[in-house]
């Protein structure tokens, strides 16, 4: 009796431990579609950093459907929900195939299944010229880098305006992420 009272304390003891590493597995999987989505997300970013620097400030004062740029981010633009926001304001058509229409650039589907979709968002309360102050646009002024040899000019750099670049990742399982870059430019 007492043999057989300690074979079922084991056989429930290994079921417990094969549960217990069942549900570890699926926590590493879960923690793997995170970071591969946290990566396709880098990635769109970069994407979108590298369209924004492709362009001239003079114009990038409207919006410019071809790189997913909208010149003007109005209060409402700060949404409390991401997912309602992107559904009905950035990207109404919730159109997923490669390419720039709209408000949105999509990338092809990365070999992790991750598609990621980006928006650029100039942080001004209107679109136009942003040394206006009518637009509303915040800016940065970087020091004047002073020289320190004879016979050269002091630097002064120019005003910088911030853009919000806002990634979606749409991934396999389901999986959704949202990553947001402040640059100036």
């Amino acid at each position: 009796m007492i043999s057989l009272m300690i074979l079922v304390a084991l056989t429930i003891a290994g079921l417990a431990l094969i549960r217990s590493v069942d549900t570890t597995n699926v926590i590493a999987g879960n923690l793997a579609f995170q970071q591969a989505a946290v990566h396709s997300g880098e990635a769109g970013t970069e994407a979108a950093i590298v369209s924004l620097n492709g362009k001239s400030t003079a114009t990038l004062l409207n919006d410019i459907s071809a790189i997913g740029y909208t010149a003007s981010t109005p209060a409402s633009g700060n949404p409390a929900n991401w997912d309602t926001y992107w559904a009905t304001v950035i990207n109404p058509s919730s159109v997923n195939t490669p390419g720039c229409s709209g408000r949105v650039c999509v990338l092809p589907m990365d070999a992790s299944g991750n598609t990621a979709s980006y928006t650029i968002q100039r942080l001004c309360q209107t679109a136009g010229d942003p040394t206006q102050v009518t637009t509303g646009c915040p800016s940065y002024t970087p020091a004047v880098i002073n020289c320190i040899t004879a016979n050269c000019t002091n630097f002064t750099p120019a005003k910088q305006y911030y853009y919000r670049i806002t990634t979606r990742v749409d991934g396999p399982r389901n999986t959704l992420s949202y990553i947001q870059t402040i640059v100036a430019r």
